[in-house]
């Protein structure tokens, strides 16, 4: 099997989309802990954001809506967020733009179904791939904010003010240079990886999709304390399987 071709040189139209997803990456980023918390950051509203940044709403809607469904208990309340949700939805909405190959809507819209399995699948390991940066990032925070302390002191509030902007900035600059990364690598690696893998392995990412919703199902479960949620991911299993069947 020849290697597949993985450079990817955009111009400058896709430069400025890649700048624009970016900035949206960085936004949402903020909304996440520093901002309104207005769950836009979540990973459905993430992807429509971004597939209308670049276009190609219904894009956003086949990467948001499976992704959405896995992380169903993965919110940002009163709890740690685990990965980097609303930048790999960006990244799996704007790599698939980028690279021309859109994917298909669950049970409707044309595209590449399998592609929809594999960026799914790369959505959630760019967002694991976050999780690392998000952690360093609130303990600088925490550097920053002890720094404070010596407002009790001398009593200069602007201190304290200076140190929130730090911090946000901090925020949206590592929302909007993981976003951009992480664009530019499902574009130019991810992608050119799938057309070069065989044609067997098709079916399986073609199914990854409708698994989501288990997947979340089961973690609803587990979260709660009921320990028979295998049970129920069987039922989740099923019923994706009965809504491809009825497709």
């Amino acid at each position: 099997m020849m290697l597949p071709e993985l450079a990817f040189a955009p111009g400058n139209a896709e430069w400025g989309l890649v700048g624009w997803l970016a900035l949206l990456a960085g936004c949402l980023a903020l909304d996440e802990t520093s901002g309104a918390q207005t769950w836009l950051s979540q990973p459905l509203p993430a992807a429509l954001l971004a597939g209308l940044v670049c276009g190609s709403p219904m894009a956003g809607l086949a990467v948001g809506l499976p992704l959405q469904l896995a992380l169903t208990m993965n919110l940002p309340v009163g709890q740690t967020v685990t990965g980097d949700a609303s930048g790999a939805a960006v990244a799996g909405v704007g790599g698939a733009v980028l690279s021309g190959r859109l994917p298909a809507v669950l049970g409707a819209g044309s595209g590449d179904p399998a592609l929809t399995g594999w960026l799914l699948l790369g959505a959630a390991l760019i967002s694991l791939c976050g999780h690392p940066l998000i952690q360093a990032e609130r303990r600088l925070h925490l550097v920053w904010m002890l720094q404070g302390r010596r407002t009790l002191r001398d009593g200069r509030l602007g201190r304290l003010e200076r140190i929130h902007l730090r911090c946000v900035l901090a925020t949206v600059l590592r929302g909007a240079v993981f976003g951009a990364a992480g664009t530019l690598a499902v574009a130019g690696l991810w992608v050119p990886v799938y057309d070069a893998m065989p044609a067997g392995l098709s079916p399986a990412l073609s199914w990854l999709p409708w698994l989501a919703g288990a997947l979340g199902l089961g973690a609803v479960f587990e979260r709660y304390g009921l320990s028979p949620h295998w049970r129920w991911v069987t039922v989740g299993v099923a019923a994706g399987w009965l809504l491809g069947v009825a497709a």
